[in-house]
């Protein structure tokens, strides 16, 4: 298992790629150093054997900038993370209607199970219920 710094922008020991996308990864714009806060989600999506690359981000909506990471995206989802919230985006989608949006609040399992479902996007297969 790996270890919550595995997880940092700030750590460079990345288990996944940083910065540029070349091969097939879920885009996920990271904005405030969040990708500690959302470790479940990224767990998630690792559970499905789906890739992931974080890319920071400044301020800003985050609809639009999980859009953004969609289009950027081989694999057409892009996420997008602040403290407090984390939206999900498909590349088809309509920039102002994102997948799925989620507050930290929520507990460990829902957020758990968007990153199953993101990655399930992916896949093609049946979404998870998110508090199941």
């Amino acid at each position: 298992m790996r270890s919550p710094a595995d997880y940092s922008l700030r750590g460079k020991k990345e288990a996944h790629m940083e910065s540029s996308v070349v091969a097939p990864a879920i885009v996920i714009a990271v904005t405030d150093e969040c990708s500690e806060q959302w470790r479940d989600v990224l767990l998630g999506i690792e559970e499905e054997g789906i890739p992931f690359v974080l890319q920071p981000q400044t301020g800003g909506d985050l609809v639009h900038h999980a859009w953004q990471a969609a289009q950027r995206s081989p694999l057409q989802v892009g996420i997008a993370c602040d403290r407090e919230r984390l939206i999900v985006h498909y590349k088809n989608l309509p920039a102002s209607t994102p997948l799925f949006s989620l507050m930290y609040h929520q507990n460990r399992l829902a957020r758990r199970n968007t990153g199953n479902n993101a990655a399930r996007l992916v896949k093609g297969i049946p979404f998870r219920d998110r508090n199941a």
